[in-house]
């Protein structure tokens, strides 16, 4: 697979967006987590779009001083509403008050609208999603600036349309990929919070080690991440 091409294009992104398939597909979700958590130690800002997260999956996810908040507020005021010619600010123990010189027109609570402006991602990391367009477009109608970034796609290879600039499809769990990446990222180590997220990917893709996925090679992967600290009782306790 191309992972020195991944690390490259990794390496060089700044802002990164993780997109894990929700529907029925906890290992996607699970998997997504651990490259989230890789990302957040090599430095990047890294958010991940999940609308309904599942309830078993929610002891993996991180506390919330591990989460970078978008940092750009804005406020906006439609130019046909009123003609602003001078803005200012003043900021004590108590407030910042932001004041506006209306030239023309006249402006109402309900005219101004506030939200936050995020970055437009150097790359959007994909997990478990078959064809980007036709299962995301129209749930990203609200980030629609996430539909022109480079695609870096992570799947097994049944019935996926190599829709990214970089597609890592093999004929293996979508958490085997995830390691596989994670491992030529990091010079093969890798931290707790990734382990376990990847060892709780390959317990639902096998339904806990009893499905026809289950192989010689899930045994082992599964091994080399206790070796590597997953805590498989702990993991146990959680995932009902």
């Amino acid at each position: 697979m191309q992972f020195q091409e991944t690390k490259q294009i990794i390496s060089e992104a700044k802002n990164i967006y993780i997109i894990p398939e929700e529907n029925l597909n906890p290992e996607a979700i699970a998997s997504a987590l651990s490259l989230f958590y890789t990302l957040k130690e090599l430095g990047k800002n890294v958010n991940i779009i999940i609308e309904n997260f599942p309830e078993n999956l929610k002891f993996l996810t991180p506390s919330l001083d591990f989460i970078s908040y978008p940092k750009n507020f804005v406020v906006s005021i439609p130019n046909k509403i009123a003609e602003v010619s001078q803005i200012y600010y003043e900021k004590n123990d108590d407030a910042l008050k932001i004041h506006l010189t209306i030239e023309k027109g006249t402006v109402k609570k309900d005219d101004v609208s506030f939200y936050f402006s995020e970055a437009k991602p150097d790359l959007i990391i994909t997990l478990g999603i078959k064809d980007y367009r036709n299962q995301l477009e129209n749930r990203l109608n609200s980030f629609g600036f996430l539909l022109d970034s480079p695609i870096l796609n992570i799947d097994n290879i049944q019935d996926n349309k190599n829709f990214g600039k970089i597609n890592l499809t093999d004929n293996q769990s979508i958490t085997e990929i995830t390691l596989d990446l994670i491992k030529n990222l990091n010079s093969g180590t890798i931290n707790k919070e990734s382990v376990n997220c990847l060892l709780t990917g390959l317990i639902t893709y096998t339904d806990n080690f009893r499905n026809f996925n289950v192989t010689a090679d899930i045994f082992q992967t599964a091994g080399y991440l206790m070796k590597n600290g997953a805590d498989l009782q702990e993991i146990k306790n959680n995932f009902k």
